[in-house]
């Protein structure tokens, strides 16, 4: 009968045993678990900043890369504009040398043609002047008499103008 002892089952054990594990379990959900619960809290809480924070620099930094590409943008645009005018004003002064040039040309080409015709009276007189010379000491040999030089330099144009008027 010994061995019964030892394998019954006595209730006020149990009991005791039961009231024993309801003790350990409020004292350790006092103790133990709610403060376990409020650091997991805590950590949760912090793990959810960190990925707000994570989730606000990326949308930060998403917004600053559009600005950056909005402001390369336009600073390509306002270089295509700088370099546009740039050179249309270029242009501009390209044209407004050939237009001097031209002008300075001009002038320079008409001032020469006047001059031209300038010397070209000139040479006439002195050819006029020298026919005329001529004509009188010719006129004067083969006549053997002095000739008037009006009468000659008349003469003498005269010829010249039929001459002109030949060629």
């Amino acid at each position: 009968m010994q061995s019964l002892d030892i394998i019954s089952v006595n209730l006020w054990d149990v009991l005791i045993s039961l009231c024993n594990l309801i003790i350990i379990f409020l004292i350790l959900k006092k103790f133990l678990f709610k403060p376990v619960q409020n650091v997991m809290k805590t950590r949760q809480d912090q793990v959810d900043k960190i990925y707000s924070d994570a989730d606000q620099s990326r949308a930060s930094a998403n917004q600053l890369k559009q600005e950056y590409e909005n402001k390369m943008a336009s600073a390509r645009q306002e270089a295509d504009t700088l370099i546009k005018n740039a050179t249309q004003s270029a242009q501009r002064r390209g044209d407004q040398i050939v237009s001097e040039a031209n002008s300075q040309a001009a002038r320079v080409r008409q001032k020469a043609e006047e001059e031209i015709s300038q010397q070209k009276k000139q040479m006439l007189q002195d050819v006029r002047s020298e026919i005329s010379e001529l004509a009188v000491d010719i006129a004067s040999k083969v006549v053997e008499r002095e000739i008037n030089q009006k009468d000659y330099d008349g003469f003498v144009d005269q010829f010249i103008q039929n001459v002109g008027e030949q060629q």
